[in-house]
């Protein structure tokens, strides 16, 4: 007699993005509800408390907070659009693994461009850093390079038009690069963005995801949806 297994739904699913995901909306209330008014933004990353060895917690802690209602909701637009493919693709734990050294190795380039960035340098280090970016961004490049022939929505001078997930993944990480290479110069006059933050993330999920690729070559566009 063969026995039925019946397995969870919930453990099933891609339930790290769902976590993930809600971690983020319960930090940002609590951010909000904080009675200073600061947003609780001690637990934000700073580089030059990260190079004194200080606060080293912060490098996990700052990916979960956001500065406002419009920089959360952008994240997790984002996030939700790629994560559910991302982590059925490489699995639950190599997904949060890829999600947290993204969001590490981006807060790292951040802390180490504050080194090269003359001038304002030392200014950017005392400066406190927070939100998903880093993290998001290394899930960007590990869908683009699993799913570069996906489509997206995006809006544009006549409505919404559909483009390749590899065009509009590498043009937004081409203008983040931009940017990134600008804010050396001139970082104060493209906003506070954290953007070498963006091309850290980037990268890490990029070496993680052709990693597995070429390990895995594309057995996982046949794996079945749990």
């Amino acid at each position: 007699m063969k026995q039925k297994v019946i397995k969870s739904p919930f453990l099933n699913k891609q339930y790290f993005s769902v976590i993930i995901l809600i971690a983020n909306i319960v930090v940002f209330i609590w951010q909000m509800l904080d009675p200073t008014g600061k947003m609780h933004i001690e637990y934000a990353f700073v580089p030059s408390e990260f190079f004194k060895g200080q606060k080293l917690w912060t490098l996990f802690t700052s990916m979960f907070m956001h500065g406002d209602i419009v920089h959360i909701f952008m994240n997790m637009w984002f996030f939700f659009v790629i994560t559910d493919n991302c982590e059925h693709a490489m699995g639950h734990w190599l997904y949060l693994v890829t999600y947290f050294l993204s969001g590490l190795f981006g807060s790292l380039l951040h802390a180490l461009s504050t080194l090269i960035i003359p001038v304002w340098g030392p200014i950017l280090a005392k400066i406190p850093s927070l939100g998903a970016s880093g993290a998001i961004f290394g899930l960007m490049a590990v869908y683009v390079i699993l799913y570069s022939g996906n489509k997206f929505y995006i809006p544009g001078t006549t409505g919404m038009r559909k483009v390749s997930a590899g065009y509009f993944i590498i043009t937004y990480f081409i203008a983040e690069l931009t940017y990134a290479i600008y804010s050396i110069m001139d970082p104060f006059s493209i906003g506070q963005t954290a953007h070498f933050a963006h091309v850290g993330g980037f990268i890490a999920g990029a070496i993680i995801a052709s990693i597995f690729k070429a390990v895995k070559g594309s057995s996982y566009k046949k794996k079945p949806k749990e």
